[in-house]
C-alpha cells in the first residue's frame, strides 16, 4: 500500500511523495523519490530468487517489478510538477492582465479629471477677462499702439474692449460718463453719442451720463448701463454692437439696473427682467413689453382715509330764542306806573 502523508494546507491524506496537493493545490514541500536514500526508503528490498518451475517457465524478478514501481512513481511526479509550473504560469498571466487593466482604468481617469479641471479654470478665466484681443488676426503694430495710449488712460480711463486686428483696430474706454473709441489705424479718438445712435435712448450726459459698460461674453456686444436722470433714479440698458460695418445700438430696458453674477437684473416698482451677460432677456418682461400690458392690469386700489374738513357756518341773522319754544305760557307782567322826580305830601286836613 501507498503511505500517505497530511497536507499541511488542507490536512487530506495525500501521497507522501506529492509536491503538489492535488486538492488545495498548494506546494507540499515533501520529499522526492529522489531525495529518499535506499536506507530510508519503504520500498520493500526484492526477494530472493526462486527456482524455475517444473513448467520450464521463469517467474519475473522482483527486480524489474521494483524497477516498474519506480519508473511509474517518477512519472507521476513529472505529472505533478508540470500540473504546479501551469497553475503557477496561469496564476501570473491572471494577475498579470488585472494590473494591466487596473493601470489602463486609473490612467484614463486621471486623464479625464484633469482635463474638466484646465475646462473649468479656462472657463473661469474667460468669464473674469473684460477685455480681449483675436489672437488668429493680430497685428502687432495695432497692438503697441492700443497698448501705448492704454497707458496713458490708465489712470484716468476705464478700458472696456481692446481689438488689435485688422478689422476693427480699436479700443472702447470710459471716461467722464462718455464712452470713446479709439481708432488705431487712424490714430484718431472719437466720443459715443447714444442718442444719435438710437432715438429711443436718453441720456443725462449733464449729470452721471454713462455709468458702466461691459463686454459681453460671446465678444459680440458692449453692454452699457447710462443715468437717464438727474439723481440716477432711472438707468438705460443699452447693446452697442462690435461690428465695425453694422455699427447700432439697441435699448433693452429701463429701470434700475443691478449688475449680478451671472448677468443682469433691471427692475421697477411693478415689474422685474432679467438678462444674461449677452444682454439676452432670461425671464420677465421688457419695459416696451410691459407699457402693452401695464392698461390691461388691474392696480390694486389703495385704501386712504379721508378726514372730515369742518364745515363753515355762516352766522344766523334770526335770533336763537324765536326757534325755542317755551314750555310755561308766560303772562305778561302789568305796567309798573312811572316814578315822578318829586313827590309832594300835601298834609290832610281834619275837620276843626
Amino acid at each position: 500500500m501507498k503511505k500517505l502523508k497530511k497536507c499541511p494546507s488542507c490536512g487530506k491524506p495525500i501521497y507522501r511523495y506529492a509536491q503538489v496537493c492535488p486538492y488545495c493545490k498548494s506546494e507540499t514541500h515533501f520529499s522526492s523519490v529522489d531525495e529518499e536514500t535506499p536506507l530510508n526508503s519503504d520500498i520493500p528490498e526484492p526477494a530472493p530468487e526462486e527456482p524455475v518451475g517444473e513448467g520450464g517457465g521463469d517467474a519475473t524478478p522482483p527486480a524489474e517489478e521494483n524497477g516498474g514501481h519506480h519508473g511509474r512513481l517518477g512519472a507521476y511526479v513529472r505529472h505533478l510538477k508540470e500540473d504546479t509550473e501551469k497553475v503557477r504560469h496561469e496564476y501570473d498571466e491572471k494577475i498579470g492582465s488585472r494590473y494591466s487593466a487596473s493601470t489602463i482604468i486609473i490612467g484614463t481617469v486621471i486623464v479625464i479629471l484633469s482635463l474638466i479641471v484646465l475646462g473649468f479654470f479656462i472657463a473661469v478665466q474667460m468669464k473674469e477677462k473684460k477685455t480681449f484681443s483675436i489672437t488668429s488676426t493680430v497685428d502687432n503694430s495695432l497692438k503697441e499702439v492700443i497698448d501705448s495710449v492704454e497707458t496713458e488712460l490708465y489712470q484716468s480711463s476705464t478700458i472696456v474692449a481692446k481689438f488689435p486686428d485688422r478689422q476693427r483696430h480699436s479700443m472702447v474706454y470710459l471716461r467722464d460718463g462718455h464712452l470713446h473709441i479709439f481708432d488705431a489705424a487712424n490714430l484718431s479718438d472719437s466720443t459715443l453719442d447714444l442718442e444719435k445712435l438710437n432715438a429711443k435712448a436718453i441720456v443725462d450726459y449733464s449729470g452721471s451720463g454713462v455709468l458702466n459698460a461691459y463686454l459681453s461674453t460671446n465678444e459680440k456686444y458692449i453692454i452699457i448701463i447710462a443715468s437717464r436722470n438727474a439723481g440716477n433714479t432711472e438707468f438705460g440698458f443699452y447693446r452697442l454692437s462690435t461690428s465695425p460695418e453694422n455699427q447700432q445700438l439697441e435699448m433693452l430696458d429701463r429701470g434700475r439696473v443691478v449688475v449680478e453674477k451671472d448677468g443682469y437684473k433691471v427692475s421697477t416698482d411693478a415689474r422685474t427682467a432679467s438678462y444674461d451677460s449677452n444682454g439676452d432677456r432670461v425671464s420677465g418682461l421688457s419695459s416696451a413689453e410691459w407699457e402693452k400690458v401695464a392698461p390691461k392690469v388691474e392696480k390694486p386700489k389703495k385704501q386712504e382715509t379721508v378726514k372730515e374738513k369742518p364745515v363753515e357756518r355762516e352766522p344766523s341773522q334770526v335770533s336763537v330764542t324765536e326757534h325755542i319754544k317755551p314750555s310755561v305760557d308766560i303772562v305778561s307782567k302789568p305796567a309798573v306806573p312811572a316814578v315822578p322826580e318829586k313827590i309832594t305830601i300835601q298834609p290832610v286836613k281834619t275837620g276843626e
